[in-house]
This record gives C-alpha cells, structure tokens and sequence, in this order.
C-alpha cells in the first residue's frame, strides 16, 4: 500500500493546474518563458584612446563583486536619472584621465554575444566622463 502513496504523491502535480508552482514541479515564470534572443543590459565601460570598449568588472562599477548588484546598479542610476554621478563614481575609481567612461544601454544579441562575442546591436550612451572632471 505504501508504494501506491508514494507513486500518488509523486504524480499529483500532474492534475494541479499547470499555473500552481510547487515542490516538486515548479512552473515559476521565471525559468518557464521565452525571453527572445534580443536583451537590453545597461552597464558601465571604459573606453581608451584608442577607442576600444572595455567591459568593467563589478567591483570597479559598484565597488562589490556580486554581478547582479553591479547590474542593479547601473539600472538604477539610468532609472533615476542619476547616470552621471555614477559615470563619474566610476572614473574615479578607475583613475586614469586618457580613458573616457560611458554609462550604457546595450540591445545585444544573446545567441550572437555568447557564440561569437559579438558586438551590441545598439548603444545609448546615458552618461559619458572622465577621471577628474
């Protein structure tokens, strides 16, 4: 008997609404839709003198080596319209005046961007600074 309750236990999410997210069947939204392959992701860069775009790593944009804070970070500071004390947070850290910073939105291409590295679609440019200024 109890291998039967067990087995119905085991198969009862099968008859719950497929919107319920439980253990042990998590329809959760999150990890269920389609996001598409084209992404907005705003962030912080440098950019040399020569022009070339480096991607800063979290703790040189928010001073914390968790991604996602470093993400949220720049977010807000576009959100509220306060990209320019953040570009200029950044340059200060980063310290070298022959270097511009720019506080970014970038349309990429997922698929494109992690099988071929390749550039953003798009690029608005919230904020742009320099060290000291």
């Amino acid at each position: 008997m109890a291998p039967l309750i067990a087995a119905a236990i085991v198969l009862s999410p099968i008859v719950h609404d497929p919107r319920h997210d439980s253990y042990p069947l998590s329809t959760y939204p999150m990890f269920a839709p389609d996001r598409g392959a084209l992404l907005t992701i705003d962030t912080v860069v440098r950019v040399d003198s020569s022009g070339v775009v480096h991607r800063l790593d979290p703790n040189t944009i928010s001073g914390t080596d968790e991604i996602v804070t470093a993400s949220v970070v720049a977010v807000k500071a576009i959100q509220r319209g306060e990209a320019d004390l953040l570009c200029r947070e950044v340059a200060d850290r980063i310290g070298d005046p022959d270097s511009t910073v720019e506080v970014r939105s970038e349309q990429v291409n997922t698929i494109d961007v992690v099988d071929h590295h390749a550039d953003p679609i798009s690029v608005t440019i919230w904020a742009e600074c320099r060290f000291g200024e």
